[in-house]
């Protein structure tokens, strides 16, 4: 059966599409978001946000305060052997640390207040360009149609293959593991700490260890061999234990972890994020920061810039003509954020814990995006 046109169809609720679909509700089209998982959802994430995101929430309508109690108030960098420390200093709370799952959650709910129609449970069977809309096929034998497509179903997603667009980070030799537990005994007044452990690999590798009432986690960007990742997390968790990082010792669980594939700004060697009808966002489009591995602002933003184009390709008679804009207005707005540090991290390692305003600039990297 074919149900209703609307005005578009965005494949994946998670931070990119919930984003994008909230923006264009607010301009008053009709939005169809879609997704396979069913929301409160588990997402493996570090589950950390930086500030720099909070202008856009506000637009949103999701309030700083609902953030206030997660800001991050004690980051230390760890040298690789836990020899050597340093605290980057900061005017105000440079991130937030969440909890991915609640998070996820509270956009869907906000975008089905804003008006948007929330499919959730169903997966896209295919997608289907045609001359003057797309057809989307569900596997519950539904059909949707809309004018545009937005696409923001994640990593890896084979929609890309589908709509004729190169999947991004084919050759990505960046891999991501991490642990968590919400069971370890914490103090309920436990205020967000993140320690980041530099240099793994004497090189751009590192960990992240965040601590907070709620919950505990481990993990690795790895650049690398696949299996070396694995290794590494299980080092990392042993090692962030020994040195009272982390009040519990997650080894055991790192063992058994799954491990992802990275694309750290991927966006950057794609030749297009534009095809037929088609926008394509988020990690589905490889808008990752590569300093800090960052996907959840970066994806939103990325929202943000494809909601201001598909609003003007939706008000023009030639659509696909305001649709090319996306892939230059991304890359002069986005690029400097998304790309790695202009140095060499190996250069800098021994400047980080011997320098404060090294420090502090390795710090305004990694959580803001500046460059080095």
């Amino acid at each position: 059966m074919k149900d209703k046109q609307s005005d578009v169809v965005v494949i994946g609720a998670g931070p990119a599409g919930a984003t994008a679909a909230m923006l264009l509700a607010k301009e008053g089209f009709s939005v169809l978001l879609l997704d396979r998982a069913v929301f409160p959802r588990s997402v493996p994430c570090t589950g950390w946000l930086t500030a720099k995101s909070l202008p856009l929430l506000e637009e949103l309508g999701i309030r700083r305060t609902t953030l206030k109690k997660r800001a991050l108030s004690d980051i230390t960098f760890h040298k690789a052997d836990f020899s050597q420390t340093a605290k980057p200093q900061f005017e105000e709370a440079p991130g937030y640390l969440i909890d991915r799952s609640q998070f996820d959650h509270m956009l869907v709910t906000t975008a089905e207040k804003l008006g948007v129609e929330v499919i959730q449970g169903v997966a896209v069977q295919d997608a289907k360009p045609l001359e003057s809309h797309v057809t989307i096929q569900l596997d519950n034998g539904t059909t949707r149609e809309a004018r545009l497509l937005v696409i923001a179903a994640g990593r890896d997603t084979p929609l890309l293959q589908r709509i004729g667009i190169g999947i991004a980070g084919t050759d990505s030799l960046r891999w991501s593991a991490m642990v968590e537990s919400t069971s370890a005994k914490t103090s309920a007044r436990q205020s967000p700490k993140m320690d980041i452990v530099l240099g793994l690999d004497q090189g751009p590798s590192f960990g992240l260890c965040s601590l907070s009432a709620e919950c505990v986690a481990v993990s690795v960007s790895w650049v690398g061999e696949r299996q070396e990742a694995g290794r590494a997390l299980i080092q990392l968790c042993r090692q962030a234990h020994e040195h009272k990082i982390v009040p519990v010792d997650l080894t055991a669980a790192a063992a058994a972890a799954p491990i992802f594939r990275l694309l750290a700004a991927a966006s950057l060697d794609m030749d297009t994020h534009v095809g037929k009808h088609t926008l394509v966002i988020g990690e589905a489009g490889g808008f990752v920061s590569a300093a800090s591995n960052e996907g959840i602002y970066a994806s939103m933003w990325s929202a943000q810039i494809a909601a201001e184009v598909l609003v003007k390709a939706l008000r023009s008679v030639q659509s696909q003509d305001e649709l090319m804009a996306f892939d230059s207005a991304w890359r002069v707005q986005m690029a400097d954020y998304l790309r790695s540090p202009h140095t060499d991290v190996q250069f800098l390692l021994p400047l980080i814990f011997s320098n404060q305003p090294m420090a502090d600039r390795m710090g305004a990297a990694f959580f803001l995006g500046e460059n080095i």
